[in-house]
């Protein structure tokens, strides 16, 4: 996904198979009522003597409601007795491998995977477990390998397609043109179909009345997509706009009870088919549909493919286009998408002061002093996930600890819980002359924490060719200046735009060599650091997108023009 901050819970981002609505619960209280049967049945007398499949089938159902009730330990013995019941269980090893990749567990994860591929080599799914390992721990070709072996068994799974899409986004060796082309490869396979079959719509084409704005997602909780889009969802001038919210979120918390409340009407969806979703938007009359997902794990997009709504938009979720016919609009910028790469998309781009909105919802930390005038020397920092970290990043941020022989490199993520990518890192900058340390990898904290990180930084490195986007903001919140290079392709380009946006263009390199060297040039002056530290925060809280009621209204405009275009359409027909 696009952004990296640490989440709620962890998830199967571009997972290749969605859990059946008959494992997921809307409710705790049914999780807890099927754990309760699965274990009145496994301690049952005679079952320990019982068909040993019916009681690996027993331990295999018990396991999937104790990882949706997040009780990954529990779930993983679960599994373990389901596989010793039946050694030859496939299903229980991908699970098993599911969980483990959720816990960070990332040998097991692979471990389970690939035994289940010894029982049946042609199982998609294990291929797609692997991708996900691979891809975590920064190993993109090979991701993209099992992704494309798994998509070749499975020529008709839409799910490995997209997760196939969203992995190509940190391939090195995607360029702009292939990564849309993949888009539009996935739209006529599995979307055009659902143009034929479009209702017209009778929504009343009056300019000036208030609208009906639906928004799609699975991420209405306190997840870092949620913190670009959640300030202008909950401050739209309610007497121009009626905001309807459809959440596929399991895992609600405090920041879903916001937004419940901020909404007008709140469907809880995730039960719902895409027919039966896309059938309860155009029900209910909505004008501009938005998609808040794009292709994270969770997505609908094929239920925006059907066409529910008059107008329907992508944004903030992972701002990189669809593909999708049925897609009318992506909000952006003339940073993140180039007016020169437009005709490449399928959407038509309407621009906001930056890509990404920013809103916090509680105080977080002061940013604090700039560490290098106590410490005497400079720290870098990137708090990216690994899979950003490629061996082209790697070997730009060792020319930078090379050139500056006392500076230091903090890298902080929930993924450094695994030793594999811990190892991977470490390995990559000792193999080019930089000892362990000169490093510090940190694992995942909560939102305090991961902020008050922030005050050891003085400087922060973004990765390539995939990019930060609320990591960006994070860290100018914090009083650190990002310091990024403005690559060929969206993921690439993700820093750049909110520097642009903040008029800090300084920071930005048109080149890799030109990154390094602006990286250095910029720990030279301690002095200019921290001034720019002081004001940082003010400068993005006083913004077009770092203000939520302004941004919200930028979004208003931008949605009020694309219905006064849509009204036009239909005079012009009529």
């Amino acid at each position: 996904m696009l952004f990296d901050r640490p989440d709620a819970l962890p998830e199967l981002s571009g997972i290749c198979a969605k859990p059946s609505v008959s494992n997921v619960s809307n409710t705790h209280q049914r999780l807890l009522e099927e754990l309760r049967r699965a274990d009145e049945k496994i301690g049952t007398p005679n079952f320990a003597s019982s068909n040993p499949a019916e009681r690996a089938s027993a331990f295999y159902k018990r396991g999937i409601v104790l990882r949706n009730l997040g009780r990954f330990e529990e779930a993983v013995a679960s599994y373990d007795m389901a596989v010793a019941s039946d050694p030859k269980f496939v299903d229980a090893y991908v699970q098993r491998g599911d969980v483990l990749y959720i816990a960070k567990r990332l040998d097991g994860a692979l471990a389970s995977y690939n035994r289940a591929l010894e029982i049946k080599p042609d199982l998609a799914q294990a291929f797609c477990g692997i991708s996900r390992v691979y891809r975590d721990r920064g190993q993109i070709r090979q991701a993209v390998s099992c992704l494309t072996h798994a998509l070749g068994l499975q020529p008709a799974n839409p799910d490995i397609h997209l997760a196939l899409i969203f992995t190509r986004n940190f391939d090195p060796t995607a360029s702009s043109a292939e990564l849309q082309t993949e888009r539009r490869a996935f739209a006529q396979k599995f979307a055009s179909h659902f143009r034929q079959v479009v209702a017209p719509f009778s929504n009343d084409p009056d300019p000036n009345r208030r609208l009906r704005i639906g928004y799609v997602s699975p991420h209405f909780r306190a997840q870092a997509s949620a913190y670009a889009f959640g300030g202008a969802l909950l401050n739209h001038d309610k007497s121009c706009f009626e905001i309807i919210c459809y959440s596929d979120t399991l895992d609600e918390d405090s920041a879903t009870a916001r937004f419940r409340a901020g909404a007008d009407c709140w469907h809880q969806t995730i039960d719902l088919s895409d027919d039966a979703l896309a059938n309860l938007i155009r029900n209910d009359r909505i004008d501009i549909l938005v998609d808040l997902a794009g292709y994270q794990s969770g997505n609908r997009l094929l239920v925006f493919a059907r066409k529910p709504a008059p107008i329907q938009v992508t944004a903030w979720g992972e701002p990189t286009g669809t593909g999708l016919q049925a897609m009318d609009y992506l909000l952006a910028d003339p940073v993140l998408v180039p007016h020169s790469e437009r005709t490449q998309l399928t959407e038509r781009v309407a621009d906001l002061p930056n890509f990404l909105g920013y809103w916090n919802p509680e105080p977080l930390p002061e940013p604090g002093p700039l560490p290098a005038l106590a410490k005497g020397h400079v720290t870098f920092g990137s708090f990216s996930r690994v899979a950003k970290i490629t061996n082209a990043t790697i070997r730009a941020w060792a020319s930078i600890l090379r050139a500056l022989p006392t500076a230091m490199l903090v890298l902080k993520g929930p993924d450094f819980a695994d030793a594999g990518s811990r190892q991977r890192v470490s390995g990559g900058f000792a193999t080019l002359g930089i000892p362990a340390t000169r490093l510090t990898l940190l694992g995942g904290s909560d939102r305090d924490a991961h902020f008050a990180a922030y005050r050891d930084i003085d400087i922060a490195l973004d990765p390539f060719p995939h990019g930060g986007g609320m990591t960006t903001l994070d860290a100018l919140y914090m009083g650190v200046p990002v310091v990024a290079w403005q690559g060929p392709t969206i993921s690439s380009r993700l820093a750049a735009a909110s520097l642009t946006a903040l008029g800090l263009t300084d920071f930005i390199a048109p080149s890799q060599d030109a990154y390094v060297d602006l990286a250095v040039a910029t720990a030279a002056n301690s002095d200019a650091l921290a001034r720019l530290r002081a004001g940082l925060r003010s400068r993005l809280e006083g913004s077009e997108f770092g203000n939520a009621a302004r941004y919200s209204r930028a979004v208003e405009a931008a949605y009020r023009a694309m219905w006064l275009r849509w009204c036009a359409d239909r005079s012009s027909h009529a």
